[in-house]
């Protein structure tokens, strides 16, 4: 007997898309030091090939390629042959199973199915595309985390149950869950950002074969945005922050500020100031430079912080250096600061909503009020693109003039 089998689905009533099921032998044509090799069985469509170990180890003499079977003759040939029979009898049910259930069969749906990961509805997929990103950045997996959380949320409330169905993900399904959005209060490009997970999940499930393409949701649906005017601190606020001294009472706001007080000089995101390490400060010509990798873009930056706000950056990092620390500010959390920041805003008499994303619109502003060119706050802020910088680029009225008064007529 040969276990070869050609398992045919009906693919959208236009073409019988096949999935043949095969036993491999020895598929790198190599041996171990023991002179064995591993069987295999193989999934074959469209092409493409995916390879499951049956776990069995043989010597080539114990094996029979016409009949893809191991030899009578051999040690416990009965019992191995029913064993590789077994696996290919459960990849030809995962097939069959599916193909009743009406639903596209892919090699990545049988992979998943053998390692026990069966993708049964959207919130099961998107669990897995969370778990298995490897490419995103630490602070984007965190916000997609934050959207499926409140997709299971929706979930719950509308559905009294933390599960969302394939055939539910439709254009009903995203007004309802916009109006629930709404609801809770969220902005409209806060609302942006979570369907722009939801699309990404989609466009990735309809790639992977879950959804068909004419059941793309987002064909007729677009989640608004609304530009913003972003804030920052004018010079005279960011002298304010770095005269405030601090109470006995209220001293544990101290590093926050100086925190945030780095991040204005520098420009550094929330996560890039909490991943500084002593590792990141070079000694350079002319002065200390600071060099790392920023978490969000991986984008590589090399600031002199020696030509930066007359070395300023310089002496909070002195002020925080620790023998046995390797980072200067890893012990804050992000919600923590921005609580903090609420109250040291009041003790400067700042009439601001400060947060810490704050300090990186401030230094950019800021460059640009001192007659940084753009392309220069570009590259020091780690944007891989200009039209990021150009939000910047009118938020100071004093920035014209300083650039005017240069210019001779």
């Amino acid at each position: 007997m040969e276990f070869k089998t050609a398992i045919f689905i009906q693919k959208n009533n236009r073409k019988m898309d096949k999935v043949i099921i095969s036993v491999v032998f020895n598929r790198a044509n190599r041996l171990t030091k023991k002179g064995t090799a591993q069987i295999e069985v193989c999934a074959y469509q469209n092409k493409q090939r995916k390879y499951f170990s049956t776990g069995i180890n043989i010597k080539p003499e114990a094996w029979d390629n016409k009949k893809k079977r191991i030899k009578p003759s051999a040690a416990n040939s009965m019992q191995l042959n029913r064993q590789i029979n077994d696996l290919v009898h459960k990849l030809e049910n995962y097939v069959i199973e599916r193909r009743h259930a009406g639903k596209t069969v892919t090699l990545n749906f049988i992979s998943e199915c053998m390692q026990g990961k069966e993708i049964k509805s959207f919130t099961d997929f998107v669990r897995s595309e969370i778990e298995n990103d490897k490419t995103s950045a630490r602070t984007t997996i965190v916000n997609k985390r934050t959207t499926f959380r409140v997709l299971l949320e929706f979930a719950k409330a509308k559905y009294k149950r933390t599960e969302i169905l394939f055939d539910e993900v439709n254009y009903e399904f995203l007004k309802n869950f916009e109006n629930y959005l709404i609801m809770k209060g969220l902005s409209t490009n806060t609302r942006h950002k979570y369907f722009k997970h939801v699309k990404v999940w989609q466009n990735a499930a309809i790639n992977k074969d879950y959804f068909e393409l004419n059941k793309y949701a987002f064909r007729k649906f677009h989640a608004p945005t609304e530009k913003t005017t972003r804030e920052y601190l004018n010079p005279n606020e960011i002298e304010c922050l770095e005269l405030l001294e601090f109470s006995q009472q209220n001293a544990h706001l101290q590093k926050i500020r100086d925190m945030f007080m780095f991040a204005c000089y520098t420009g550094l995101r929330f996560s890039d100031t909490s991943a500084l390490s002593k590792e990141c400060i070079k000694e350079r010509a002319g002065g200390l430079h600071l060099e790392m990798k920023m978490q969000k873009t991986d984008e590589q930056i090399n600031l002199p912080i020696y030509l930066l706000h007359n070395g300023k950056p310089i002496e909070l990092l002195e002020k925080y250096e620790e023998q046995d620390r390797k980072y200067y500010f890893d012990d804050l959390t992000n919600q923590y600061v921005n609580r903090s920041l609420k109250e040291i805003a009041a003790l400067a008499g700042i009439n601001k909503k400060i947060t810490f994303h704050m300090a990186r619109h401030t230094s950019a502003t800021y460059l640009l009020y001192k007659g940084v060119s753009i392309t220069t706050i570009q590259k020091m802020l780690g944007h891989a693109q200009l039209k990021t910088n150009q939000i910047y680029s009118k938020v100071m009225e004093q920035t014209i003039i300083n650039e005017l008064s240069k210019v001779e007529f």
